[in-house]
């Protein structure tokens, strides 16, 4: 009988309870941390903890589960998502941590064993690959030692050799704080799947990574420096939506039990087929409500700075996906109390009363109806002014890229809804222009 993703976290707590670890619950979803809005990893509660330089603790041996948010900073998932099988802007991450214990052959060992051993997850051997930082020869031979053949472990390099330690492989939770080498972990998911597993950049749907182990043996300052702590430590994460991808061989996180009848109940309200026309608004309006839910479940409400920024931007890129299927009246908030039904079933702790339920549609509600406004606004300004725009290039229409950067910075219209407005009319718009004035804007707000 398939395991489903309440029996696979509740696993994985287990078998690192066997080892020692103590269980530690997680942290809120707002961060405490003064460079993260959200938590985006289970070891953010534990940052102070990497950083001592004795190993006078309570407890070395952690073991959570903890629910992350990646939109915005250093990671960010948002624009992923509906484009791949595997993104989600929260999901919950299962994390094993050593602060002065164990490390590199420990933690490996145990990644090892959880996975395949037949009174555990029982993966295929065989599927299984490996990524590692390319100067990490200690883990590579780790690897090796296990049985993973040379062919299967790719060493992973710098973006570039002026930007050192800048690498997929060498992982940090934000721009400064506790960081060092990590090794992934990759299933196969067969030839059925598109991808080569060459580099982490052209990997396709083929090979999931589904745990990263991080050997944190650095701090990094503002200026960029590494300063090498006294206490090696490690910080793993394993999405618990991927691994139940895997086990529930579903091969996509929205198909799993945790999503798939989010999506059924998207799908059935909005009276839509899941065909390629249609599938990835499904998929980003599940996602997105999802997550809406649980940021105002923590007493967030939207605005236009910090964490009320961002979900206000995740709620309006789900309206963009409703105008996009040409529903241009309130709908999302009909569909909450059935999310929140839903939701209960996976989360343990997640409880929430009729009156807040009420008080979450009404705060959807009022962000739809000021969305279709904007939506309606700039679609005016730009029916009036189109024809003043128009640029002429290789005898085709273009939309001034200046014009179109406006409607989107000034008058809030998204420029999926312009491409599509455009289209209508035979008209391209100037990505090139656009792209540069978004590229500027974004160095400013840095």
């Amino acid at each position: 009988m398939v395991m489903n993703s309440n029996e696979i976290r509740n696993m994985f707590l287990s078998f690192f309870k066997r080892k020692n670890h103590v269980f530690i619950k997680e942290s809120s979803l707002i961060s405490k941390s003064s460079d993260l809005l959200f938590t985006n990893s289970g070891m953010n509660q534990f940052k102070d903890l990497f950083l001592l330089e004795n190993n006078k603790l309570n407890f070395t041996r952690v073991v959570n589960s903890q629910k992350c948010i990646r939109v915005g900073g250093k990671h960010d998932d948002l624009n992923n998502i509906g484009y791949t099988l595997r993104h989600n802007t929260l999901f919950e991450m299962l994390g094993n941590f050593s602060f002065g214990d164990y490390f590199k052959e420990e933690s490996i060992n145990f990644s090892w064993e959880l996975l395949t051993n037949k009174n555990w997850f029982n993966l295929d051997k065989n599927k299984i690959f490996i990524t590692v930082y390319y100067s990490d020869e200690e883990s590579e031979n780790i690897w090796k030692k296990i049985g993973i053949s040379k062919n299967k472990i790719i060493k992973i390099k710098d973006i570039n050799k002026n930007n050192k330690y800048i690498s997929n492989n060498f992982w940090q939770m934000s721009n400064i704080g506790p960081c060092g080498p990590c090794t992934e972990i990759f299933y196969d998911l067969g030839d059925n799947f598109k991808g080569k597993f060459t580099n982490k950049s052209n990997i396709g749907d083929r090979y999931i990574e589904i745990w990263n182990l991080v050997f944190i043996q650095f701090n990094k300052d503002i200026n960029g420096n590494l300063i090498k702590l006294n206490m090696n430590s490690v910080d793993t994460g394993m999405g618990l939506e991927r691994v139940s991808s895997i086990i529930q061989n579903v091969n996509s996180n929205y198909k799993i039990d945790i999503f798939i009848n989010l999506v059924e109940i998207v799908k059935n309200k909005l009276n839509l087929l899941y065909n390629k026309k249609n599938i990835k608004y499904i998929k980003i309006i599940a996602d997105h409500v999802r997550t809406s839910i649980f940021i105002l479940y923590n007493k967030i409400i939207p605005s236009n700075e910090k964490h009320g920024y961002v979900l206000r931007k995740i709620i309006r890129r789900a309206c963009c996906c409703i105008n996009m299927l040409g529903i241009n009246y309130p709908i999302l908030y009909t569909i909450i109390n059935n999310f929140i039904e839903y939701m209960k079933l996976f989360y343990y702790d997640f409880f929430l009363s009729n009156y807040e339920i009420g008080n979450i549609e009404k705060i959807i509600l009022n962000e739809e109806e000021k969305f279709i406004n904007l939506i309606n606004y700039g679609l005016l300004i730009l029916k009036k002014n189109i024809d003043n725009n128009i640029i002429i290039k290789n005898n085709k229409k273009l939309l001034d890229g200046n014009f179109v950067f406006k409607l989107y910075d000034t008058y809030g219209l998204p420029i999926d809804i312009i491409i599509n407005f455009c289209k209508k009319y035979n008209i391209n718009i100037d990505k090139l222009i656009f792209n540069e004035l978004m590229s500027i804007q974004k160095i400013n707000n840095f």
